[in-house]
């Protein structure tokens, strides 16, 4: 798997408070930072200066980024399928119901390919910004 598609990952489903996803930006290698009894490798010792000196926090996607996400491609859509994405994200449960409704009107394709898109520009800017690291 590429970085990039790795970063990606960690951005869009490593967002939990037990556990961090970091990358290494010597070696390029993508750590997971969580207590040893989730891991059974001992954690991260930020502490440590000359070890700290190579990570980067990968972030995480927040919820309300999502949502604004999920807003963008309903805008995208025609009106006829546009209408009912809209509804659902202004109504209870937006993710759950979103989800549901992007299977019933059977675009759940253009949607994984919508949020990968969004992502992997995400990444891609995270690592030029902040990693200095070219993704090929």
């Amino acid at each position: 798997m590429k970085l990039l598609d790795e970063l990606v990952d960690a951005f869009l489903y490593g967002n939990d408070n037990e556990m961090s996803y970091v990358l290494n930006r010597r070696t390029g290698k993508i750590l997971l930072d969580a207590s040893e009894a989730l891991t059974g490798e001992p954690e991260i010792d930020w502490a440590d200066e000359e070890v700290a000196a190579d990570l980067a926090m990968i972030p995480s996607v927040s919820s309300s980024e999502m949502y604004d996400v999920m807003v963008s491609f309903s805008k995208k859509q025609p009106d006829s399928i546009s209408i009912h994405l809209i509804n659902v994200l202004n109504g209870n449960k937006p993710f759950r119901f979103f989800k549901e409704k992007i299977n019933e009107l059977g675009i759940e394709n253009l949607w994984y390919e919508f949020e990968q898109n969004y992502a992997k520009r995400k990444m891609t800017e995270w690592l030029e910004e902040f990693c200095k690291i070219e993704v090929s």
